[in-house]
């Protein structure tokens, strides 16, 4: 039994964090609530012209079905990742094993709406943006993301391992609603806007870090793994864009679909 472990004994009383673990720090309870707060803020703000709010900024422009579904489907992998950590703060493990089945198979819904959105893409006249961009952009950020939330899935039994793992995952879906504001500022998208949209997600990190350094004086190999897998995804995105033969396979994808 830990120091923790018998000062809450003593105490009379057991707080839960993730699966069973206890604290007295309000701050540890509810880190992952604040997390998941702030990227279903910075979701919303960047999505806000083109979707969440479309119907005041762009009055006279339609969504196709599948972005509007595709809207919803990552809508709802957010509201999810958001009442999870609730539950297990409040106890409500059953309720949270159930939803997180569903959030598994919302997790895979969303790999293949990106699929069908970047063929969407592609099928734009002029495509914008270019085919060998958005291949790149989508593709790879994806299939990290499945990587994460699949071994969030295998290891959901760890709970320090699972719960790091999908915040990993959704601090990853940041990098679109970042770019979009970036896009807001700038105007248009360049190398350099693409490099500053990589960091800002790569510095969300540094906040899991800083809690982990808080709460257990050491950060845990989860982020370590993810953040490994995010700098390799960004490495490999910024560098087939304008390679030969990845510029040739986006362009054959575009003809193919079109």
């Amino acid at each position: 039994m830990t120091f923790e472990d018998k000062a809450l004994v003593s105490g009379g009383s057991k707080i839960l964090v993730g699966s069973d673990v206890p604290s007295q720090s309000g701050v540890r309870r509810y880190f992952f609530v604040v997390m998941a707060s702030i990227v279903a803020v910075m979701v919303f703000a960047g999505f806000a012209p083109s979707f969440y709010l479309r119907a005041a900024f762009q009055p006279r422009s339609n969504l196709s079905i599948l972005l509007q579904i595709k809207g919803v489907v990552f809508s709802a992998w957010l509201v999810l990742f958001l009442v999870q950590p609730i539950l297990i703060a409040r106890g409500s493990h059953t309720l949270h094993r159930l939803l997180g089945w569903l959030a598994a198979a919302i997790a895979a819904a969303m790999v293949g709406f990106v699929a069908g959105a970047t063929v969407e893409e592609m099928q734009r006249v002029p495509p914008f943006p270019p085919p060998p961009v958005a291949l790149a952009l989508n593709t790879f950020d994806t299939v990290v993301f499945a990587i994460l939330v699949s071994s969030a899935v295998y290891l959901r039994k760890q709970a320090e391992w699972h719960k790091r793992l999908l915040l990993s995952a959704t601090l990853i879906l940041l990098g679109a609603p970042i770019l979009r504001l970036l896009i807001l500022l700038e105007g248009d998208v360049s190398h350099e806007l693409l490099v500053i949209d990589m960091v800002l997600v790569d510095l969300f990190f540094l906040i899991c870090f800083a809690f982990d350094l808080h709460t257990r004086r050491r950060i845990h190999p989860a982020y370590f793994c993810a953040l490994a897998l995010l700098l390799v995804d960004q490495v490999i995105t910024l560098s087939v864009m304008a390679w030969p033969p990845w510029v040739s396979f986006a362009n054959a994808i575009q003809r193919f679909v079109s």
